[in-house]
This record gives structure tokens, sequence and C-alpha cells, in this order.
């Protein structure tokens, strides 16, 4: 039931929140059923909008645009969302990762580079939203530091183990959070999200039209006044299975928006994807579900397309199939014409998928879980049911040219605006590439490097040609700025952090980026603001 919490801010000095554990018995059932052990490789004027702003290619603005061809026109990629440069996790509902006009100069090669940290426990997801603020959310461990320390082993080294007994009463003890970032002094505020008792799986934000955010973590949904960082409503989501162990596996990780303000949330069994998950459609007022649908569904975060004169879809995979649903106001309509097999024996579960929108695209890669025994594989997959390849399966592209197994925790990223690119990294192997894609769907690869141990969610800038990646490297991680057409390394400083990161990297709003770094073997994770003082031409390309 929908209802009304006040929880006041609270100092974020580096500490570990805790929570004592009350379920350990469940919690050790629970391990030994999921196999113990583990091993694997709005309102204008609204005093909430106050502080928007943000610049965007004309594609990504539009009210409509020509999609050239596909039969429809697209609805903007940022319908829904606040007038800001990085209101979601991937920056818009095409989870392109690109912006237009912000961040740092196009000539950052000629200017020093200033770093000034933040401390929290466990940090993952950034946003932006008003000028000179910026939020995160954390305090949800799970799994993190498996996936570091696999990336800190490399590709040589024995497989990670896992005792998912010990994870799982080591995740319970933390309170994921919301905080909300100064960027001028970095000091910080945060809201606590206590309402929740399933896993600990980290959630996400909504930096919404309407002026609130929205956070999702433990199954439970919160819409946060961000002037005082409480929540003025909070609901209970559906929990999948019929189990006790079952319900506690059911993650939310994230959220999308419609172009009519209301909120797509999809939960899914995190242990079995042979159990039904749900996609939920709700109303961002009151948190009233108004449509609720059981179906299978994975790790893989939302994708819209939407369109003025045509259907809203959603596009997501589940551990075998890359999917679409048409979301109308009453369901969500699977269309099983679209529907194609992608998995290939010895590879894993894909990870998000891309919507290139003004080419009729979507893209996406496999591997996104450890266990692989193949290499990373990308696929293109169009839009329109004519020009789909026949049934039932996507023809893989090789990742990169070394032929060796690999995993990413995160998507591709790309630039479905301007250029058609898209950027892929293997952390495991230190491989990083870039593709473009055509009309057809075939993926050219442009460029590729080596020797780069990426593990953030990257960023791009096209308009300025950078590239954003992590390079952990010497016993720390480093941002590094790269010339996005080519590779080429521009800057590169290194940072407090001393793993790699399962964080991401976004861009600002006062000629600057952020990189958010896990440090998922402590609890002192970081947000790094990086900023080049020294000013420069913003557009103003130099070679490298």
């Amino acid at each position: 039931m929908s209802h009304t919490i006040q929880y006041g801010m609270c100092d974020a000095r580096s500490r570990a929140t805790t929570a004592p554990v009350r379920r350990r018995e469940f919690l050790v059932n629970l391990a030994r059923l999921a196999g113990g052990v583990c091993v694997s490789s709005l309102c204008t004027g609204s005093p909430l909008l106050a502080g928007a702003r943000g610049r965007f290619m004309p594609s990504q603005r539009q009210g409509c645009q020509d999609k050239q061809g596909a039969g429809f026109d697209t609805l903007e990629s940022r319908a829904g969302y606040f007038p800001t440069v990085w209101p979601s996790e991937h920056t818009d509902l095409w989870r392109s990762h690109a912006v237009f006009d912000e961040g740092l100069p196009a000539d950052v090669a000629h200017g020093d580079l200033l770093v000034t940290t933040a401390n929290f426990e466990f940090p993952v997801w950034g946003y932006t939203r008003a000028d000179n603020e910026v939020f995160i959310i954390g305090g949800s461990p799970f799994l993190l530091e498996f996936f570091t320390k696999t990336i800190e082993n490399g590709a040589n080294s024995s497989p990670t183990a896992l005792d998912l007994q010990s994870e799982l009463l080591r995740t319970a003890r933390f309170v994921p959070y919301v905080a909300r970032v100064d960027t001028r002094t970095m000091s910080v505020g945060r809201f606590e999200m206590r309402l929740g008792h399933t896993l600990n799986y980290t959630g996400g934000l909504l930096m919404h039209r309407n002026g609130f955010v929205y956070a999702v973590a433990q199954s439970v949904l919160y819409k946060i006044d961000p002037r005082t960082m409480t929540a003025v409503e909070s609901r209970q989501l559906p929990l999948v299975g019929t189990t006790p162990a079952q319900s506690f596996s059911t993650t939310y990780n994230g959220m999308q928006v419609l172009a009519d303000g209301q909120l797509v949330l999809k939960g899914f069994p995190f242990f079995d994807n042979t159990i039904s998950g749900r996609l939920l459609l709700i109303d961002p007022d009151d948190l009233r579900i108004n449509v609720e649908k059981s179906t299978l569904v994975s790790s893989a975060r939302l994708t819209l397309q939407q369109s003025c004169n045509g259907p809203t879809y959603l596009y997501t995979v589940n551990a075998t199939e890359s999917l679409r649903y048409q979301i109308t106001d009453t369901d969500f309509i699977v269309d099983d014409a679209w529907t194609r097999n992608y998995l290939v024996s010895g590879n894993t579960v894909a990870s998000s998928p891309l919507l290139y929108g003004r080419i009729g695209q979507v893209a996406f890669a496999d591997n996104t879980a450890p266990g692989a025994t193949n290499p990373i594989h990308l696929f293109a997959q169009p839009v329109d049911v004519d020009d789909l390849p026949p049934a039932p399966s996507l023809t893989p592209v090789p990742a990169f040219k070394n032929d060796v197994p690999g995993f990413n925790f995160f998507m591709v990223a790309g630039d479905p605006f301007s250029r058609q690119m898209l950027v892929y990294y293997d952390p495991i192997n230190r491989l990083l590439s870039a593709h473009r894609v055509h009309r057809d769907g075939r993926l050219q690869m442009l460029w590729e490097r080596d020797g780069y141990a990426a593990s953030a969610s990257p960023a791009l800038v096209p308009d300025r040609d950078l590239l954003y990646i992590d390079n952990w490297q010497d016993g720390h991680d480093h941002l590094a700025v790269l010339r996005l057409s080519t590779g080429a390394e521009l800057a590169s400083v290194p940072l407090q952090a001393k793993q790699p990161t399962i964080g991401t990297i976004f861009v600002g709003m006062n000629n600057d980026v952020f990189i958010v770094s896990s440090e998922a073997s402590g609890t002192s994770g970081l947000i790094s603001r990086i900023r080049c003082p020294s000013g420069g031409n913003p557009n103003t390309q130099e070679d490298a």
C-alpha cells in the first residue's frame, strides 16, 4: 500500500551504514537453494524545476523526427525526463550514453585536469539534475566485489570463487541510499531506502520531468522530493515466484519513463531465469500500478521507442531471446514476429539493448555474466519486422579481433544521433573497440585498442569527438579521455580509487565529467569530479 514516509537527510561522511541482520537463517537457506559456493569466470514554473538545463542535438529534443523509412516517426529520446544532461543511468530512453556540447573541452589534451571527490559506500550509478547538483545511488553491494575481483585477477587467473552464503549475509548489513551532491563543495545530503527486504542488488534512479526523483531498491519504489531529500510516496512492488526464497530474489534494477510521465519498471528473479518476472506501468503521482505483466525477463535494463503516430515499444532481452513489447494502457504485448534467439552455446546472457532510432536498428552484446567459454559477440536487429533475418536466430558478430573468452557487466554504449557508432570493451582481456552500425544492420569495426582495463560504464560526447572510459593500472583507477573517432588517448588522470569499478561515468553540466568508483572490497567508495580549470575551447578538436 502506498504511504508517506519522512526520512530526513543525514550526514554522509565516510561511514558504512548498517542494519541489523534479522534474516540470517533465511539467507543461509537461500544460499543453499541457489547453489551454495559458486565458482565461475510536468509543470512549467514548478519550484521543483528550478535549475533545469540541458543542450541536445535536434534528434534528441524534437517532438518527432523522420525515421527515414522505418514506417513511423520516433518521439524524442528524452521525452518524460527532467531537462538535464544525464537524467538516467545511460542518459536517455535509447540508452545511448551520449550527450552533446557538455563536459570537458574538445582540446582537453592541452589542459591540466583537477579531481575533487566525495566518499560513499558502494556507489554505482550517477545522474545530473539541476545546476551544480548530481545524484548517486549506492549501498547495494551484492556481487560488486565478485565482478571487480574478476577484473583484477585478469584473463590468465583461476576463476573467481563466490561464497554465496557469505555474500548474502554481508550485503544484508547495508542500506541502499540516494545521495545528492553539491558539485561546488562536494557536500552531500542523503535519503536511506529502508523499506525493502529483498536481495540488495543495485537499483536505479530517474530524474522525472515533474521535478521528483524516483528510486527503486530492494523491490520498493520511492518518490523523493530533491529539495528536502524525503520520500513523499513509496510502494512495495510485486514479488516473483511462489516460495520465500524465490520472492527474496526479486530484483528491480532501474526504470524508464513514457512521454505521458508514467514509469516503466521491470522485476526479475535473480537466481532462476525460468521463473516469470514482472513488467509494470506505474502512475508517477501516487505510484499506483496501472499495468502488471508476468513474463520472462532478465537483468537487462529497458530501452524505449516512442512515436507520434504509432506504437510505443519496449526493447529488452531475456536469457535466450531478444524481445519487443508494445506498451498500451492495459498491457505489455509481446511482438512474437520480432522475437529472435541470440544465445550461442558457450556464451551467457545479453546486456541491455541500445536503440539506433534514426536508422531503425537495435544493438546489444552477450556475455554480461561470467562463465562464458566464447568471446563476446555483438548483435544488430532491425526494428522493422519486414527487415528481420529469417527466424529463429540473430547472427553474432565478434566484438573484438582477439578470439578469447570474456565478459562485461555493462552494456554497449554508442552515438545513435550523428555518427551511428557503437563502443564496447572487455575488462577481463583489456580490449576496447568501436563499430559503425549501418542502416542495413552491418557492424563495421572502426578501431580497436588493447591494454585498457576499462570497467566503468562509459560516456560519449560526439560533437567534441570525445569518449570517456576508465583504466585500472598500477594499483589505481584512472579516467581516460579518448578521441571517439580513432581511439587515440588525449588525456588521463589518476583517481583515488584503487580498484576497478562497477560504476558509471557521466557528463556534468559545468564543463566537467564524473566517475563513480564502487571500491567494492571496502566501504569507502568515491564520486570524483574531473574538470579542466584552465578552460580550453569546448569545440576545438586537436589531433592527439
